[in-house]
């Protein structure tokens, strides 16, 4: 599948969670780490292709049919093009760097993180609440398996106007299950800048520093404004680590 087919599919998923606040949400299981201290060594299964994104909820144009929609949609398009060009300025990836800073907090935690040859999934796999796996095989080459899959990484406005600024935004689920691939441990989501509302989410908020008005002013902050995306993903990575 194409990165711009991905890309509509995920963008028709976003819009669909954000007119509607409606979305399956994995059921949440707390993680004990007394019960489970004989885990050093997790495995991180391979996750679905993730693309940094910018992102208007509530876009003014869906509200006036099908024209309306494909003014938004041009619009989208538009703004996604020009972020993309100042990404490629500093080569930004989410999963290498959610990479990079997840294994560095893990390891604070006492953990050895083993990751699989390709951090994106390379074969089908059967996915259900939040992106997370339907079933997961056995292995030997850890003491438990982490599912993570991000569900949105980039910049969104909850609506236009001022009181609607971008803020760097990230959604992530996750879930820690036994080397049997039976046993859950641990399952819960996360929410940096919870503007989808996702309900129960561990929610974290941004950093102020990075807040822009409108579209324009995301653009002229330029790669500057890249630093609030590793800030979210860090965030993230290390909100993960200090619940197991």
């Amino acid at each position: 599948m194409s990165p711009n087919r991905i890309f509509g599919l995920a963008l028709a998923g976003l819009f669909a969670i954000a007119s509607t606040g409606c979305v399956s949400m994995p059921e949440q299981q707390a993680y004990n780490r007394d019960a489970h201290a004989n885990i050093k060594t997790i495995a991180v299964l391979e996750t679905q292709p993730t693309r940094t994104t910018v992102m208007m909820l509530n876009h003014p144009g869906a509200s006036f049919g099908l024209i309306g929609g494909l003014v938004a949609a041009a619009d989208q398009s538009s703004k996604q093009g020009k972020y993309d060009a100042i990404l490629e300025k500093t080569q930004f990836e989410p999963l290498p760097y959610f990479r990079e800073r997840l294994t560095v907090h893990m390891a604070e935690r006492g953990y050895t993180l083993v990751w699989p040859a390709s951090q994106v999934q390379t074969g089908k796999v059967d996915r259900g609440s939040f992106g997370l796996r339907k079933a997961y095989a056995p292995t030997q080459a850890a003491d438990a398996q982490m599912d993570v899959n991000f569900g949105f990484v980039g910049y969104a406005a909850a609506g236009a106007g001022d009181g609607s600024p971008y803020r760097p935004t990230a959604t992530m689920a996750v879930r820690l299950v036994g080397p049997d691939g039976k046993q859950n441990y641990y399952t819960d989501y996360y929410a940096y800048n919870n503007v989808f509302n996702l309900q129960k989410a561990v929610v974290i908020d941004g950093d102020p520093k990075y807040v822009y008005p409108g579209f324009d002013d995301l653009e002229k902050a330029g790669t500057d404004s890249v630093e609030g995306l590793r800030l979210a993903i860090d965030a993230l990575a290390a909100r993960i680590a200090g619940q197991l």
